[in-house]
């Protein structure tokens, strides 16, 4: 089991309220309707993650002084004051099990219809149109208001004990790449190196693992399909994992089997390395998120390889991948600039084409960002200094 921080959890969760009922008193809420797994955990720290499908499986109504109404799939009656640690959870109340609301929106709008029956205005993120648009119909005096972007431009400044945290989940993740890369040998499959991961990430006590994602000779496609290792060959591997209290980390490695690798692939690796170190100088408080893009393919095109085909970055929290998104200003709503004391990750990736193959290279690593600069969370090696 890894050593997690003892972080002062009341002081991390009074943190999060005051940021919320900051947000709300500027909207003038009186509640909140929460869907997603990472609101309704920022909000009342109660975990509804338990699968990969399990984002539109509950709801959360929250007033401004924190109370909460819970509902999950996982109760068949309702449990009043359940969570003696998490008392400012009023009831947890039971909903159809193991589907999206849209699949019962009759059930889900009469359920959050009562608990929103003392509400004048709420601020919702994602839930669906066929349940909200009857829970308006219910309550024809309620104003309902979109406050998604608020809450996530809210998240993206992080506490002490958030980025603490969010550097046990990079270390912990780091433990297992590495493990990973030491698996990595001729004979063995794309998905033994995951294996090895995942058994790794169980020991250290993770919560959840977003993605487990691995690439041996298959192109674009990111997926592990069984290939077998051949000495020299190239791959890259994806972890995304969830740590204490839900907060997470996302990496990737390219490493190499053995020793008979092509030249003109390492050194195609050495730019992706680059590349990297660009992202980390770029990356620094003020600095706009397009800018830290273009730093990065501009490099990247003077060498005569491909750029990275999506944004080289993004924010980590209680999402793996949240805001900011750290692209070109063509495919982001509005020009961001990087704060200090949110969390990152920084993901350039290029290519090499050996043969009439197309060999795909990447790299991510997670950055506290500082005053100055960013701090790498991230304690992996990389290929070359194992």
């Amino acid at each position: 089991m890894y050593a997690w921080s003892a972080v002062d959890t009341d002081r991390l969760r009074s943190d999060r309220r005051h940021a919320l009922r900051d947000l709300m008193q500027r909207h003038k809420l009186s509640h909140l309707l929460l869907t997603g797994f990472d609101h309704i955990r920022y909000a009342t720290d109660y975990r509804t993650h338990i699968a990969a499908e399990a984002f539109d499986w509950c709801a959360a109504v929250i007033d401004l002084d924190g109370e909460a109404e819970i509902f999950t799939p996982w109760v068949d009656a309702t449990r009043r004051e359940p969570e003696p640690s998490l008392p400012w959870i009023r009831a947890i109340h039971p909903a159809p099990s193991w589907a999206p609301a849209v699949a019962h929106p009759v059930i889900w709008s009469e359920q959050l219809t009562r608990a929103l029956r003392s509400a004048t205005r709420v601020g919702v993120e994602h839930i669906a149109s066929c349940v909200l648009d009857r829970i308006s119909a219910s309550l024809p005096d309620v104003d309902f208001v979109g406050i998604g972007q608020d809450l996530y431009d809210a998240r993206i400044r992080k506490t002490s004990d958030e980025i603490r945290l969010l550097e046990d989940a990079s270390v912990v993740n780091s433990l297992a790449a590495e493990s990973a890369m030491r698996t990595a040998r001729e004979g063995v499959t794309d998905h033994d190196l995951l294996a090895d991961a995942m058994c790794s990430l169980q020991k250290s006590g993770a919560e959840f693992v977003s993605h487990s994602l691995c690439n041996h000779r298959r192109g674009s496609d990111w997926f592990a399909a069984g290939s077998v290792l051949r000495d020299g060959d190239p791959y890259f591997f994806d972890i995304g994992v969830y740590g204490r209290h839900g907060y997470a980390s996302d990496i990737a490695r390219t490493g190499f089997v053995g020793g008979d690798t092509r030249s003109e692939v390492k050194a195609v690796y050495r730019k992706l390395l680059t590349a990297l170190d660009i992202a980390e100088e770029a990356t620094r408080p003020g600095v706009r998120v397009a800018d830290i893009d273009a730093a990065v393919n501009d490099y990247l095109r003077r060498e005569g390889v491909p750029t990275t085909p999506y944004a080289v970055g993004h924010g980590v929290g209680l999402r793996a991948c949240e805001l900011p998104t750290i692209h070109r200003t063509d495919l982001v709503d509005r020009g961001a600039r990087i704060v200090e004391n949110s969390v990152i990750a920084l993901e350039p990736e290029t290519g090499v084409e050996i043969d009439g193959e197309l060999i795909v290279l990447k790299v991510e690593d997670n950055y506290a960002v500082e005053a100055h600069g960013v701090r790498r969370l991230s304690t992996a090696s990389y290929a070359f200094d194992l």
